[in-house]
């Protein structure tokens, strides 16, 4: 017979193997999954270190000289909000922005952002953003000031390092795909990189909100919460603790009327789709649609082109595909 600790000995190993066996297993996956502040893992593996430029001249299969003697140019253009005011666009010339394409396609398509972020991400809409906030007590709805021009340089370079890439690729990407220290709004690169490198401030949004039985979304700029209370005083207070949390990212959050609450009994609007009992279209849009698609069919005059019309109808059958997924 053996003795309790040879038994305990063979129990520990037999465990040991069958835990390393399915780290095995998990390592034959091929998502990549980033975290903007420290790691790329693949299937729970350290994510190769010390990437060079002629790793990158080779994911990219372009020379070296190409990439450092490229030197991008932008064109500022104003665009006028709806609400008042102007964009910034910062529009990158053909060259350069056929080079950030490359980048996009062969360096950043493979990585995953935050499951939260739902702007710019592959399959993912405005939909999306607004489903996980149906039907709750209270949505907080914040707006992040100038999203791209407050994402660094420093930030990007930082990311990039992250991920593997030495100091020398990782000046060399930041220099190809950001202007004048931040990320340029008009630039291919810019929405994807917004995603990944902020990918560390979704999961500490995702955990603040959790603290509170809250969910999270962020659509670019828009950033979205949702709680089963509607206390205003301990509303509030979540809302300063984002915007302390943004701060630490080097952001800031708009106040006044971009800091919006909306109890149950309220509209409620997440991109402006309507999430009280579903997501849907404002009524009075849905109305007013029907009103066109009359006029139009009957010959009178109507407020849209049949064009326009069929792409918000688009845009309905896209809500109630989504909606349900």
């Amino acid at each position: 017979m053996f003795s309790p600790a040879i038994i305990s000995a063979i129990v520990f190993v037999a465990l040991l193997v069958v835990f390393i066996g399915f780290r095995l297993f998990q390592s034959g996956e091929s998502t990549l999954v980033t975290d903007s502040g420290s790691t790329l893992r693949r299937a729970g593996l350290e994510p190769a270190r010390n990437l060079d430029c002629a790793e990158l001249c080779r994911r990219l299969q372009l020379p070296l000289e190409t990439l450092q003697q490229h030197a991008p140019v932008y064109q500022t253009v104003l665009i006028p909000k709806a609400a008042g005011g102007h964009r910034r666009l910062e529009i990158p010339d053909e060259a350069t922005r056929k080079l950030q394409r490359t980048i996009l396609r062969r360096l950043l398509g493979s990585l995953s952002a935050h499951p939260c972020a739902c702007g710019f991400e592959r399959d993912t809409s405005i939909v999306d953003a607004a489903v996980p906030h149906v039907g709750r007590a209270a949505v907080v709805k914040m707006d992040i000031r100038r999203f791209f021009e407050s994402t660094t340089s420093e930030r990007v370079f930082s990311w990039f390092q992250s991920i593997g890439w030495d100091s020398e690729a990782a000046t060399l990407l930041v220099t190809l795909t950001t202007c004048d220290g931040h990320l340029p709004q008009g630039a291919p690169t810019s929405p994807r990189l917004s995603n990944l490198v902020n990918a560390k401030l979704d999961e500490t949004l995702l955990s603040l909100a959790r603290r509170h039985r809250g969910v999270y979304t962020r659509y670019a700029d828009d950033i979205t919460m949702s709680f089963p209370f509607h206390r205003g005083r301990r509303l509030r207070g979540i809302a300063q603790a984002v915007r302390r949390q943004l701060r630490h990212y080097g952001y800031a959050m708009h106040g006044g009327a971009k800091l919006r609450f909306r109890r149950r009994h309220e509209r409620q609007q997440v991109l402006g789709l309507v999430v009280n009992s579903r997501v849907n279209l404002p009524r009075e849009m849905r109305r007013k649609l029907r009103s066109v698609r009359h006029h139009l069919e009957t010959g009178r005059p109507a407020t849209m082109t049949p064009q326009q019309l069929q792409g918000w109808e688009a845009l309905q059958l896209m809500i109630a595909t989504q909606r349900t997924r």
